[in-house]
């Protein structure tokens, strides 16, 4: 992965003096009570939870007087998903500087299930070592190992090993491991997500509706499952709902430097 662009914080109300990572968006804060070093939570669902990490890799470049964790973000994409006009408006939204946000981000792409393990289990600990970034986020983690090339045995052996090594480095690195898996009619991606939803301290199911999107806390370590409607006019929501969704990305894959 290579640097893409060091974040230029603009003061703010604080809203926070905890170490936690907080959304910006009061519902979902308040069933969550924030993220915090060792946790592993999965978005599921809709696109709309692509959107929320990618907001996610935002605020964390926040100060944690204001819900950030002061700290750069790593992203590693399963799901071709990333777009960097979604985390430059969501930049201008919390008062961050877009291109300076951008670049205190590290990006790297996988085409495959042998790339994605490869960045996971090869190349992730010693970019933390390197960076000291306080937030690890892989989208649409379970698309790639739906190949039909891959055995249905293999796909699960691999992907049972990706999410625990991804479990152990929230735990030891201390960092928020953030993972998202977008729905699908696939029976195989549905199985291998039972691994991942398993795994997971925090789950959280993201319906998306018109007006309002519906977010479900599944699974809390201290929290009972819950769920809070979202309306697509309420400020901090808008932008993700309704400005961004079908963006096409415009990054290319990076790979780490050595």
């Amino acid at each position: 992965m290579q640097s893409l662009y060091a974040p230029s914080i603009i003061p703010q109300a604080p809203v926070s003096s905890l170490k936690t990572l907080t959304f910006g968006i009061a519902e979902l804060d308040n069933f969550l009570g924030g993220l915090g070093p060792g946790d592993f939570i999965v978005l599921h669902g809709s696109r709309i939870c692509h959107d929320l990490s990618e907001l996610m890799c935002v605020r964390s470049q926040l100060p944690y007087a204001e819900g950030g964790l002061d700290s750069s973000a790593v992203f590693i994409d399963g799901g071709n998903l990333f777009d960097p006009y979604l985390i430059s408006e969501s930049a201008r939204l919390v008062g961050l500087d877009p291109e300076r946000t951008l670049r205190n981000m590290w990006i790297s792409r996988a085409f495959t299930s042998y790339q994605m393990v490869s960045l996971i289990t090869e190349r992730l600990r010693p970019l933390l070592d390197q960076e000291k970034s306080r937030l690890v986020l892989v989208s649409d983690i379970a698309a790639l190992f739906c190949d039909s090339d891959i055995g249905m045995f293999e796909a699960k052996r691999t992907f049972n090993r990706v999410t625990l090594f991804l479990w152990n480095l929230a735990k030891k690195r201390n960092v928020v491991l953030a993972v998202t898996s977008l729905s699908s009619r696939s029976k195989r991606k549905r199985r291998l997500e039972q691994y991942l939803l398993g795994r997971a301290d925090i789950v959280v199911r993201v319906e998306a509706g018109n007006p309002h999107v519906k977010i479900v806390l599944e699974k809390h370590p201290s929290a009972p499952p819950t769920s809070a409607e979202l309306s697509s006019g309420e400020q901090g929501v808008q932008p993700i709902i309704e400005d961004f969704l079908g963006v096409q990305s415009r990054v290319e894959p990076f790979l780490p430097s050595e």
